[in-house]
């Protein structure tokens, strides 16, 4: 991941990586590796955006309402072009070229950053 990106904060860095390797591989993969890389990059996500719900939860975190329908609007998002591409495999291939990667920077830059300042703040361990 770019340094720009990096939070610093270990738990976190890692999904993201592990979000933008997926990514990738969807970018240059073979067409029939496409939708199961498209579902593997769903789940991720859930599981992802699981985990810092559960740390905003816990932590009390002052913005999580925010972050919450940050997450539910990208998560909403990707899943109906992974349902359009299962009639037009060229919708969700537009949305993996050419959207992903931009929301995904927006949202560590803009939401995800104010969840790891907390949390260094805060000396939460994670």
């Amino acid at each position: 991941m770019q340094n720009d990106l990096r939070l610093n904060i270990s738990a976190m860095d890692t999904l993201h990586d592990e979000f933008l390797d997926t990514l990738s591989k969807m970018k240059s993969c073979q067409e029939s590796a496409f939708m199961p890389l498209f579902e593997e990059l769903i789940e991720h996500t859930k599981k992802h955006f699981a985990f810092e719900e559960n740390i905003m939860e816990e932590h009390h975190f002052y913005d999580k309402k925010e972050h919450f329908d940050e997450h539910k609007n990208l998560l909403g998002e990707m899943e109906y072009f992974y349902e359009k591409a299962k009639k037009f495999p060229q919708f969700g291939k537009s949305y993996i070229h050419d959207y992903a990667y931009e929301k995904f920077k927006r949202h560590v830059i803009n939401i995800d950053s104010q969840l790891a300042m907390f949390i260094k703040e805060n000396n939460i361990s994670l």
